[in-house]
């Protein structure tokens, strides 16, 4: 059953510092795509190439926004509240009124992310009266745009948030490529990593559905299902990264970078559908294509949109400005993998995981080369509250050499749901693509192999519990494709 849209009129909001709960209207309407792209296709641009005649218009666009009456439905904290009440579990999933909703972590990410900047893109030309003004694009994969656009660091412009992290501004740049925790002073290097990170979450850990866009959530489901390869990784480490308000996903969208940041998010989706090498198509499961959510439109109506309504961004009016894909041609170093301390606990499962682990994992026969060998972390419990993260690795069972397979990053949130006692504990899911690391250190099939669980946090003590490890089979392009 397909997640279908929330009732608005019961909000659950927070019992201190925020209440985003989503302005109601009795009259919702249905969305409706056009029959046909538009002749001309609106171009979003990379943030870091625009000219100063684009940056005075949003600039102007986002200022006249957070001029609006607090509770006008496109005021720049109501936009803002859109993204809390979804991300943050304040209202349920229509018809199981036990089950919240939540819409990261899973198959709907990607698109319904999409829908939220269409509609806020809309907002912004209606104000400055340009119904072909488009959002940019953070060129965060890029070497030229690794750090924050200069248009978001003029304290005297709309665009500014004063919670960004002071030690992050330019021309610092991000470093979602580091493998050992701590930043790398060599901007050289440290762009590779970033490059060889994105080959990795675009490509060779990312050639099933499931891998890139995410699990399968469907209606009455718990929050468990498994984020895809981009939300888990870049997407959240640059959330961090950025600031205070970006650091949380109940504000993060007060942050007018949120939405070239996401922007980014989206042209991924776009990317990997047309990378080389196989097919790389969105589902076609009903439960995903007809799962339902409320925005205001442009138009000031309360609008229902599927999420088959979003699947081509022609279909919407807009396109990407071509830039040069830099990671296509920086594939992962995977031999040149870590030495791992043989010192690690090996230990059975589930474990805290409040130190460095191994664990012996049975590494399947792969019969078939249409097979993708998959890691599945089950059973990760921890405080919503709290940033969790660590990198896993794999390796063989004679060697401390080990190859990076991915991270677990979560996006913490800054709420206490009214009525809610002691922590907010949440249970998911990580997914990642291990069979190029499997070819490239030549680990045997039909054996066994050593997972190494790192945990890495700045953020005080990190208290997460693993349930489980086991590596599976999956078709390289999941079944019920597009």
């Amino acid at each position: 059953m397909p997640v279908g849209t929330p009732d608005l009129s019961h909000c659950q909001p927070f019992s201190n510092e925020t209440n985003c709960c989503i302005i109601n209207s009795t009259n919702i309407v249905d969305f409706k795509l056009p029959d046909k792209p538009p002749e001309t296709l609106r171009v979003r641009p990379a943030a870091h190439l625009v000219d100063k005649e684009y940056i005075l218009k949003y600039a102007n666009a986002t200022k006249l926004m957070k001029s609006l009456p607090f509770n006008h439905p496109w005021n720049f904290i109501q936009q803002a509240n859109v993204h809390c009440a979804y991300c943050d579990g304040i209202y349920n999933q229509s018809n199981f009124p036990n089950m919240t909703l939540e819409v990261h972590g899973s198959w709907l990410f990607f698109p319904w992310h999409r829908m939220y900047l269409h509609f806020h893109e809309k907002i912004l030309g209606k104000l400055i009266g340009d119904e072909n003004f488009t959002l940019p694009f953070w060129n965060w994969d890029s070497a030229e745009g690794m750090e924050i656009p200069s248009m978001y660091t003029d304290a005297n412009s709309s665009l500014f948030d004063n919670t960004r992290w002071k030690n992050h501004k330019p021309p610092n740049i991000l470093n979602y490529g580091f493998l050992d925790g701590r930043s790398n002073n060599n901007m050289t290097r440290q762009i590779e990593a970033n490059l060889r990170v994105m080959y990795r979450i675009m490509v060779s850990g990312a050639k099933t559905t499931e891998l890139f866009l995410g699990g399968p959530y469907r209606a009455g489901d718990d929050e468990s299902s498994s984020a895809g390869s981009v939300e888990i990784e870049a997407h959240s480490y640059i959330h961090l990264w950025t600031g205070d308000d970006m650091s949380s996903f109940t504000t993060s969208a007060r942050d007018a970078i949120f939405y070239a940041h996401h922007s980014n998010i989206d042209r991924m989706w776009e990317l990997w559908k047309g990378l080389p090498g196989g097919k790389r198509s969105s589902y076609n499961d009903t439960d995903w294509l007809d799962s339902a959510f409320l925005f205001w439109d442009e138009n000031l109506q309360l609008v229902r949109i599927r999420v088959r309504d979003v699947v081509d961004t022609k279909m919407l009016g807009y396109v990407y400005q071509e830039v040069p894909i830099q990671w296509l041609s920086t594939p992962p170093k995977v031999r040149d993998g870590e030495e791992m301390s043989s010192a690690f606990s090996l230990v059975e499962l589930p474990v805290m995981l409040d130190s460095a682990v191994n664990i012996n994992v049975e590494l399947p026969e792969r019969k078939m080369e249409s097979m993708e060998e998959v890691l599945v972390v089950d059973g990760i419990e921890f405080d919503a509250r709290v940033h969790v993260v660590f990198d896993v690795y794999v390796g063989g069972s004679g060697t401390s050499r080990k190859g990076f397979a991915g991270r677990f990053d979560h996006v913490p949130v800054k709420k206490w749901k009214k009525g809610a006692i002691g922590s907010l504990l949440v249970r998911k899911r990580l997914v990642l693509g291990l069979t190029d690391l499997v070819e490239e250190l030549r680990l045997e099939r039909g054996g066994r192999v050593v997972v190494t669980l790192v945990p890495r946090s700045d953020r005080g003590v990190m208290k997460v519990k693993v349930g489980g490890i086991r590596v599976q089979l999956s078709t390289k392009v999941a079944f019920g494709c597009l």
